[in-house]
């Protein structure tokens, strides 16, 4: 053999290995996703949760003391409980990629996307979309955010 093709040829299978490695990586990242639970419970241990891949409550349970708590505060349990289990959710995540894509400009972007998929809602009263009247904001010409009776 040529000894310039003998160099490529061990190129091509050098690449060729390194691609089925991060083939591997990728699927076992994907099932350790896919797989994962994230489980929370609040300070009380009168709240807990357990949330599916893609943040969907999958449980949640309230002992008999989170009946006491009153609507309002268990309300508010419940939502830090379930911030609480995200969070959770977010490391396990970023755990599972950092094999895959270690720490780099790649892994802060994922984590930065991660982390906004996770951030609770705006629900700030300052927010103008918030405080915009239906009747101000009509930018649908059919009238779809109009109500049905009038």
């Amino acid at each position: 053999m040529q000894p310039g093709f003998d160099d490529a040829q061990r190129w091509v299978e050098d690449y060729t290995r390194r691609v089925e490695d991060i083939q591997r990586r990728a699927e076992q990242a994907q099932e350790q996703i896919n797989s994962a639970r994230a489980h929370a419970s609040s300070a009380d241990g009168s709240v807990s949760v357990v949330l599916a891949p893609g943040g969907r409550l999958e449980k949640l349970e309230l002992t008999p003391e989170a009946m006491r708590l009153g609507h309002e505060r268990l309300a508010e349990t419940i939502t830090q409980t379930v911030m609480s289990a995200h969070a959770n959710a977010t490391a396990q995540t970023q755990e599972a990629l950092r094999p895959l894509v270690g720490e780099s400009d790649a892994m802060d972007f994922l984590r930065g996307q991660i982390n906004a998929s996770f951030a609770p809602a705006d629900d700030d009263p300052g927010n103008a979309r918030s405080q915009r009247d239906d009747d101000d904001f009509d930018d649908d010409d059919e009238g779809f955010n109009r109500p049905f009776t009038r």
